[in-house]
């Protein structure tokens, strides 16, 4: 009996010893998404330093921030669905190319001009790695739902990391304008040893003579209905990190009279690092569930974040962030892993590059229009703004959902 119990002891830990073994590449796979995407967060502690050095104004740090994801949009736009073509090695090579010489641009830079020429590189980059690695880790991994969420999971801890990382160095460092870039070029070399070392997924590749740059995005006519909620939910969901990323470190000085550049970094790593526990510990929720969790919280979120500036309170701002992490981490890997169950598998990447035009058009668009509406009225009536209408989008996509559920059943 207790030579039985033995024996299965040892045949439960080789299964469990197997299972790790089969998900290693897609575990791989996702830490090249998480070190990354480091690179989108990265700079935001920094505009602070920048503003100041270059003297210029808030509508300016938008812009900057704006012209990151305009170059993620062109690039979905036109090669999202590359990587279907020439393979995902590949296309992450060329990703992590890209991140390296945006590094090498902000390390150097010493004008206004050369901050736009760095965020538009650093632009151009990010879709390619999202759009190859969320479907090379789907193709690397069985289950659908658990690809989701790996994938979600790892891009949100490198949006948390970057930040973090940067104000330390900010903070801490000699040179905190360098530091931080040469520290993201370390992490960009060592995930293109991990990319070279696993397998590549598309059997099917075409010549360089036969890609086509006519735009990659699309939804099948029969899945637009579907499609919908997800895409509404991503956007509500990227706005509210997108303000938190772009304008956190700033409003923080502004309205908070908090000048350390680790506290700014340290505030959005704690949304996204709630965003990382909250996706960890609901993994139980299905995909439906989770997306409308993550839009009926971010209603009180923008509300919280609006008391937070409104009575200059740092608890407010921290419960406020933790709130909306959560919130946005639902709602992303909810409507995610809705995508990868809706989509075609010959279309996948195409779709999932549609489904990220939504994430840069919400994470930028708005932070945009504060900026512009800052200047012409007063930054309270425009993140007042900003909280009605991103909270209208979460109404917005419940009912869609909702309607397309009772259709469904009819």
């Amino acid at each position: 009996m207790v030579v039985a119990s033995s024996r299965e002891a040892r045949s439960r830990k080789a299964g469990v010893g197997e299972r790790m073994r089969e998900r290693a590449p897609s575990y791989a796979a996702a830490l090249v998404l998480t070190l990354l995407f480091m690179g989108a967060t990265l700079p935001s502690p920094l505009y602070v330093i920048y503003r100041d050095e270059l003297h210029f104004s808030q509508v300016t740090l938008t812009l900057i921030y704006a012209v990151y994801f305009a170059g993620a949009m062109a690039t979905a736009f036109f090669l999202g669905r590359i990587s279907d073509e020439i393979g995902r090695r590949v296309a992450i090579f060329a990703a992590i190319a890209v991140s390296i010489g945006a590094s090498l641009v902000f390390i150097f830079a010493d004008s206004l001009e050369m901050l736009f020429v760095g965020r538009l590189l650093s632009g151009f980059a990010l879709p390619l790695a999202s759009g190859a690695g969320t479907a090379w880790i789907v193709e690397l991994c069985e289950d659908r739902c658990t690809a989701a969420s790996l994938s979600a999971g790892a891009i949100l801890a490198g949006l948390g990391l970057g930040a973090l990382i940067s104000g330390l160095l900010a903070e801490y460092s000699t040179e905190p304008l360098v530091f931080p870039f040469a520290a993201l070029v370390s992490l960009a070399l060592a995930a293109a040893v991990i990319v070279w070392l696993l397998p590549e997924t598309v059997k099917h590749r075409v010549r360089w003579s036969q890609i086509s740059l006519r735009p990659r995005i699309g939804v099948p006519r029969s899945i637009i209905g579907a499609f919908v909620a997800p895409a509404v939910t991503v956007f509500a969901s990227f706005a509210l990190l997108g303000f938190y990323s772009a304008l956190a470190p700033s409003l923080l000085q502004r309205s908070l009279q908090v000048e350390s550049h680790a506290i700014g970094g340290a505030v959005i790593f704690e949304l996204y690092a709630a965003a990382v526990l909250v996706m960890a510990l609901t993994q139980w929720l299905g995909a439906r569930a989770a997306m409308l969790s993550g839009l009926a919280l971010l209603v009180p979120a923008l509300a919280v974040l609006v008391a937070a500036f409104q009575s200059h309170s740092l608890s407010l701002l921290l419960t406020g962030a933790a709130l909306g992490g959560g919130a946005a981490a639902l709602g992303y890997r909810g409507s995610l892993q809705i995508v990868n169950q809706i989509a075609p598998d010959n279309r996948r990447a195409e779709m999932v590059s549609t489904y990220l035009m939504f994430c840069y058009a919400g994470v930028s668009l708005p932070v945009v229009g504060i900026g512009l509406l800052s200047a012409m009225q007063t930054p309270a009536f425009a993140e007042e703004i900003f909280a009605v209408v991103i909270a209208a989008f979460a109404l917005l996509a419940i009912a869609v959902d909702v309607r397309n559920s009772r259709l469904a059943r009819t």
